[in-house]
């Protein structure tokens, strides 16, 4: 059903029906004009007939004069119905009489009439206007011509009135008037039925004309159809449809400029597609994020480090948004005006989990007129380079502060010596002790930076190799219970106790360069004897994966705040700075431990809860004894 009606529709908005409207109209207002003119033509003519039949010969009008001026009433009558009775072309259905100058009827043609002879016609005749005319005639002397339909008889008829005038001597005198009241009937039958013959012929000629009109449509309207079903495959990207039109009229040539259009535009559109294809080529190759933007902060373009720098899922959820609430720039009071103006660009921190700091650039894209249409915008990732600017600042400053504060001290000493210090041999030796002891803290504070350095720059060598890691860890322990039967601990007066939570005979291999992942366990266990109490406990552990060799260093000191844990491992960082520099530490042991275990492709991280104890644990790959690599015998 809905197949149908929009059939009809498309039928009566189609150019087939408008054009085949037009020609059915055309042809319809030209056979009426020429159809309304015949029958006017035909019509004028039977009238023009009609006019001639009804009148009265002069020879009949001078004999009426004539009798109507005899004296005796009844022998003029007489001769005015024999006058009458010569007068030619009257019918049945027509009323002729003549009335005197006394407005009595005084003679008919009519049989009906005849009885109303001697009768005047105010009483005998029922035409107001009939009688009206009459009046007028005789007193006026002019005739009058009148049509009609009488509403008692349902007939349409013409009335004559003519005066009868008689000349004695140089004056006139109307004696009476001539009365022709003719039925118009007959002539309006006719010009009815030549109309309805006329319509009756127009109903072929107007149905041949409808169907040459669609033909001649359809031959008009079928090359063009042949275009439009072109130019709506062209439309939908089909270039191949070529139209076979072979004339040589003005369709022919814009069928021929049809074709050549689809050729031209496939070209352009492969040589489009080519650079647009090469275009997203780059802009996803890029590792900066690119946009293109309307002068009014649209975006239209977005490639996918843009996408991923902004954390938008998809390119649909940033074409169309404008890129001022993108990345918020009305926050940082930066108009599009400053961002196209700005050579340097603006760093935003767009929303995301990331926290990812952008340097954001506009570069204008104008016309040749000048006209600015928009703009591109490079969106670039300097989280890492303001990162290493702020290490590097944070650095310096720490060095710096570091090496001031003994340096100050060693310098007071010396100083104070000077000024005659130097002669009181105890406080001289004290005082001496102090600054060598300084010293030392800076030696050891320059080699762990030189360290750092070459850990920076790749420069450190590690000399691995696979290491019985039970043997190793009991070695590294061993020393420390030396040093404390020995009391060479920095806590000499202290009371300390290593506590080995792990199979001392149980073999697990490791591949670690020996001397540098000493320093590590060392610094580790230095730092849990450093934060634990007279008489503390640090317990030492070694569990196995399948994976790894997990070594836990955990002591029950002071522990360490949360807020502080993700910072231990950063350079320089204490969390008691006053403590940790009196028991001499450089700040820098944990991150060169950091940087020696990730050398390592081993991993370390911290547990701590305050006022409990801090857990250090490190994680190293586990040697697979199966392999060959290695002579484990």
């Amino acid at each position: 059903m809905n197949n149908l009606s929009n059939f009809i529709s498309r039928f009566f908005r189609s150019v087939h029906f408008k054009i085949a409207l037009i020609f059915t109209v055309i042809t319809l207002i030209t056979l009426g004009l020429v159809g309304a003119f015949f029958v006017n033509q035909y019509s004028s003519q039977l009238i023009q007939s009609f006019d001639d039949r009804v009148t009265v010969p002069n020879t009949i009008k001078s004999q009426l004069i004539s009798d109507l001026q005899i004296s005796n009433q009844k022998t003029a009558n007489q001769d005015i119905n024999q006058a009458l009775s010569t007068l030619g072309g009257s019918t049945e259905q027509d009323y002729v009489y003549v009335v005197d100058k006394k407005g009595v009827i005084r003679g008919s043609l009519t049989v009906e009439m005849k009885q109303l002879v001697g009768q005047e016609i105010s009483s005998s005749v029922s035409g107001k206007q009939v009688k009206n005319n009459i009046y007028h005639a005789l007193s006026s002397g002019k005739s009058y011509v009148r049509r009609f339909r009488s509403k008692l008889l349902g007939r349409r008829y013409e009335t004559l009135t003519i005066p009868l005038e008689a000349k004695p001597g140089d004056r006139s005198s109307t004696v009476g008037v001539f009365v022709y009241t003719a039925s118009m009937e007959s002539i309006y039958e006719s010009i009815s039925n030549i109309t309805n013959m006329f319509v009756g012929a127009l109903f072929i000629p107007l149905l041949m004309a409808i169907m040459i009109g669609f033909l001649m449509v359809h031959l008009l309207t079928r090359p063009i159809t042949e275009l439009a079903e072109q130019t709506e495959q062209i439309t939908k990207g089909n270039y191949s449809i070529k139209n076979a039109i072979k004339s040589k009229d003005e369709i022919g040539i814009l069928a021929t400029q049809i074709n050549d259009l689809s050729d031209t535009i496939a070209s352009e559109t492969a040589t489009s597609n080519m650079e647009s294809d090469r275009l997203n080529s780059l802009l996803s190759n890029m590792t900066d994020g690119v946009l293109a933007i309307t002068r009014d902060g649209t975006i239209t373009v977005i490639n996918q480090a843009a996408l991923d720098l902004l954390h938008i899922p998809r390119t649909d959820k940033a074409v169309g948004k404008n890129i001022s609430d993108l990345l918020k720039l009305v926050d940082k009071k930066i108009t599009l005006r400053k961002l196209f103006q700005s050579i340097r660009g603006f760093v935003v921190e767009p929303d995301g989990p990331n926290g990812v700091t952008l340097n954001v650039v506009a570069s204008l894209v104008r016309r040749q007129s000048g006209f600015i249409s928009g703009a591109v915008v490079v969106l670039r990732d300097v989280t890492r380079q303001l990162k290493l600017e702020n290490d590097q600042k944070n650095f310096v400053s720490n060095v710096s502060h570091e090496l001031r504060t003994p340096l100050t001290s060693v310098n007071s000493y010396i100083e104070t010596l000077q000024e005659g210090a130097l002669t009181q041999r105890k406080i001289a030796r004290e005082f001496l002790g102090v600054a060598h002891d300084e010293t030392q803290r800076m030696i050891h504070m320059i080699n762990d930076l030189l360290e750092l350095s070459r850990m920076d720059q790749g420069r450190t060598k590690m000399e691995t190799e696979a290491v019985n890691f039970t043997k190793f860890i009991n070695y590294v322990i061993d020393r420390f219970d030396v040093m404390f039967k020995q009391g060479y601990s920095m806590h000499s007066n202290n009371h300390y106790k290593i506590i080995r939570n792990y199979d001392q005979e149980r073999a697990c291999y490791v591949e670690i360069d020996s001397d540098k992942f000493m320093q590590v366990v060392d610094n580790v266990i230095n730092n849990a004897i450093n934060y634990s109490p007279d008489g503390g406990n640090i317990e030492i552990g070694i569990d196995e994966t399948a994976d790894s060799i997990i070594l836990s260093i955990k002591d029950h000191g002071l522990g360490i705040p949360n807020k502080d844990l993700e910072n231990v491992f950063t350079r320089f960082y204490r969390v008691d700075k006053s403590r940790a520099r009196k028991q001499g530490g450089t700040g820098l042991g944990l991150a060169i431990s950091k940087e020696v275990v990730e050398a390592l492709h081993g991993k370390i991280r911290v547990e701590s809860t305050v006022n409990v104890g801090t857990t250090f644990f490190i994680s190293l790959p586990k040697v697979d004894t199966s392999s060959s690599r290695f002579d484990f015998s």
